[in-house]
């Protein structure tokens, strides 16, 4: 749940996109953690997609002279969709735009995430290959800056968000919806493939600020850390290769 300071923030940042794109603009959504249970003021970001008509040239320049400005009020850098990518890239992003669909926030305009049909039919073969390009990246990071214990566990909290979706949309093929919080999505993975990943729960605590990094040493939780990402890995190798949601 959002806080009042970031509930104001949207809204003038709603009053600015409107002038900027007037007519262009089809519909404004919150999305992730903003959107759910997992906001945590001062930490995590606000997330929004714009859809408009077209995302021609001229729309990216009015958008980029307030990027600057927007990003000290705590919004990532938006994500901008047209009408022509939403129809024709649902079969190539099934992941991200399930996660919008199950968990937005109407700002303004149309809700053309609500009735959006999702082909679903390669979404096992997306998360197979997050999960493992993303893994490659973390061993890549590791290499640069594991004498940088503030780096790493900076990497640590960042990287975790993906893992967290990854592990919903595998939820996902076995036809479970609706969790909204992360322990939520933990613990049903957890149940659901017969895994642990106690480092991951103690992020999600660090990141929430209930609880402080532990003793031990950052490599040693690092560690940790990749090795149930391997696990996470293992899990998608053990699904058919064309898993998909029932009813997709």
């Amino acid at each position: 749940m959002l806080d009042p300071q970031s509930e104001k923030i949207l809204v003038r940042f709603i009053q600015e996109l409107r002038a900027l794109l007037a007519e262009e603009l089809i519909a404004v959504a919150l999305y992730g953690s903003g959107a759910g249970g997992n906001f945590v003021p001062g930490a995590s970001d606000l997330n929004v997609v714009i859809v408009v008509k077209e995302a021609r040239f001229d729309v990216l320049q009015k958008l980029q002279t307030r990027l600057a400005e927007w990003h000290t009020q705590g919004f990532a850098v938006p994500l901008l969709l047209d009408e022509e990518f939403l129809r024709r890239s649902r079969d190539v992003f099934p992941m991200e735009f399930h996660d919008i669909k199950e968990q937005h926030r109407l700002l303004w305009g149309e809700d053309v995430f609500r009735a959006l049909e999702i082909d679903t039919r390669h979404l096992r073969f997306q998360a197979e290959h997050e999960a493992r390009s993303k893994l490659l990246r973390l061993r890549a990071l590791y290499l640069e800056c594991a004498g940088d214990p503030p780096r790493l566990q900076a990497l640590l909290l960042d990287s975790l968000k993906t893992f967290l979706i990854l592990m919903r949309n595998l939820i996902r093929l076995h036809g479970k919806t609706g969790l909204l919080t992360y322990e939520q999505v933990l613990d049903h993975f957890e149940q659901r493939f017969g895994q642990a990943f106690p480092r991951m729960r103690q992020l999600i605590a660090i990141r929430a600020g209930r609880q402080s990094w532990p003793g031990t040493s950052i490599a040693d939780f690092f560690r940790d850390y990749l090795a149930e990402v391997q696990q996470i890995v293992a899990v998608i190798d053990s699904l058919p290769p064309h898993a998909s949601p029932p009813h997709a």
